[in-house]
């Protein structure tokens, strides 16, 4: 980076690298670095930063404007650059009255929250016992994580089914011993016309027409889009229709229309406590000084991990079933958000900006890649994430859960010494010659940096809360990078550039391109 408060920043790393990470999770003031929020704590300890460095990053929150950054985002100013637009994601929530835009918002989801109401309760014309849920990318992958979130708090004994893959095998598992009768399809899509949902949405209304009639088939669809005349030609008729605010992009759009499969099923009162947690961690992300804002803080310091430290990727682990899908979440939050390098300068490219996101359930990756972050060559920024509410009821199950984690994390920094593993192996009664060899097999070298986010909960708040924090950590390590988090032109090339293939593939001249997609086209020419 080109800041001038980088240079310290670089200083910091160099000084905190000569020092054992463990050495410096000895902290005298622990409680400075375990940072509170609204129904949830981030256990940063064990992380590889300090005063020092956290003194450096809020130097560069202050070059980079951070606090008229965040103020501006919550007046609804023009936050998104590059598409000329705000952000108004937060303001679906209950934040942002005043603003035109998001008022107008209000008026929408009035609408949507009354629909919601008519369709539990059988006004539609029918029982809606299933939710075929079409969409992809940001249109289904926060509400596929809310439901596995909270469907267990659902009151109205609908169930929601995803279909998100243009691979027809994906529509075919979802609607398996379904009655159509019983089904309400509602498509999400802002454009209605990305190809995989596109294709989707022909499928469900096929489906449709086949078991109930032309007829009767249109009074099972509803469209959440910001094209109502495609939605209209799909067969949804102008009352469900539902318009997508180009002020809220896709991947934080959960709270929009777009959960209105989630407003059915959870039920309003459900879904406005799942809201209510998400605008109490706005409230403190908007409110709270630098010093003590806990998203802000985050981000800081995943720029301090992910730049200065060049650590290449960060595991979230999810101690939590119902949050299985958060790793697949993040990965599109935070990589289409700030995989960019660039900058807000003419011309600007960084050289290290967001980290790879991945994970998965922690204790399923225990008994797979865990292996590779105690003893692998690469390192990540590992994230735990719980509740101290694990285990459904059951205290004991719940008990070992978070032991788990807790282990997991510490093992992770203390590592074992070849010399520890030796002894151990001597005092089983090894032979000294084979224990000395296996020693250096059992050898882990700890001082792997880990975050550990408790949630009071899995309450509808304490998510909510959740998804707001990452919301805007990411946001706020956008501006810290000088990344506008809110495009995604990347993904935009590839929806044209499989458009022109699609044509090719049929017939057409595929046009100027590479050897190798060239042969590709002509290869599966031969198939279709």
């Amino acid at each position: 980076m080109t800041l001038a408060s980088w240079k310290a920043i670089e200083a910091e790393h160099t000084r905190l690298a000569a020092r054992p990470l463990h050495l410096t999770a000895q902290r005298a003031n622990l409680g400075e670095f375990v940072w509170q929020a609204p129904h949830l704590e981030a256990d940063v300890a064990k992380q590889f930063i300090d005063e020092g460095v956290m003194s450096a990053m809020q130097a560069v929150a202050a070059e980079r404007d951070l606090s008229a950054r965040i103020k501006a985002l919550f007046a609804g100013e023009i936050v998104n650059a590059s598409e000329n637009r705000p952000a108004l994601h937060w303001a679906l929530r209950g934040n942002g009255h005043g603003i035109p835009a998001a008022d107008a918002m209000y008026h929408e989801a009035t609408k949507a929250a009354a629909f919601a109401l008519k369709a539990a309760s059988g006004g539609l014309g029918f029982a809606v016992k299933t939710i075929l849920h079409i969409g992809i990318g940001g249109s289904d992958l926060g509400p596929r994580l809310i439901w596995d979130a909270l469907r267990s708090y659902g009151s109205t004994g609908a169930e929601i089914r995803f279909v998100a893959n243009v691979d027809p095998e994906d529509f075919a598992e979802q609607t398996a011993g379904l009655e159509a009768k019983t089904t309400l399809v509602i498509v999400v899509s802002k454009s209605f016309k990305t190809p995989e949902t596109a294709s989707n949405a022909a499928l469900a209304r096929e489906w449709l027409v086949a078991r109930l009639g032309e007829a009767e088939a249109n009074n099972h669809l509803a469209a959440v889009s910001s094209a109502p005349d495609k939605a209209k030609a799909w067969g949804a008729a102008e009352d469900r229709i539902f318009p997508m605010d180009e002020a809220v992009g896709g991947r934080y759009s959960v709270w929009s229309s777009v959960g209105l499969s989630l407003q059915i099923a959870l039920g309003a009162d459900v879904w406005s406590r799942f809201l209510k947690g998400a605008a109490e961690m706005d409230l403190h992300f908007r409110d709270t000084p630098l010093a003590a804002n806990t998203p802000a803080r985050l981000a800081m310091m995943d720029v301090f991990l992910h730049s200065a430290a060049a650590i290449p990727s960060r595991t979230v682990l999810a101690y939590a079933h119902r949050l299985r899908k958060l790793p697949d979440f993040l990965q599109q939050l935070e990589m289409e958000s700030n995989g960019k390098s660039a900058d807000d300068l003419p011309g600007g490219r960084l050289a290290e900006t967001a980290p790879i996101v991945w994970g998965s359930v922690g204790t399923l990756g225990q008994h797979s890649f865990h292996q590779l972050l105690h003893q692998g060559t690469r390192l990540s920024s590992i994230e735990f994430v719980a509740a101290l509410s694990a285990g459904a009821g059951d205290k004991a199950r719940g008990r070992a859960l978070l032991a788990n984690a807790f282990a997991q994390a510490e093992g992770l920094l203390a590592g074992r010494s070849a010399a520890a593993a030796e002894k151990e192996l001597l005092g089983k009664g090894m032979d000294p010659a084979k224990a000395k060899t296996q020693s250096a097999h059992m050898h882990m070298p700890g001082d792997r940096p880990s975050t550990t986010i408790l949630l009071d909960d899995l309450s509808p708040e304490s998510v909510g809360a959740l998804i707001a924090l990452y919301e805007h950590r990411t946001f706020a390590a956008g501006v810290l990078w000088g990344i506008n988090p809110f495009d995604q032109w990347g993904v935009e090339l590839g929806k044209v550039l499989a458009e022109q293939l699609d044509k090719a593939i049929a017939g057409d001249d595929p046009g100027r391109r590479d050897p190798s997609t060239l042969r590709l086209v002509s290869k599966a020419r031969g198939s279709f």
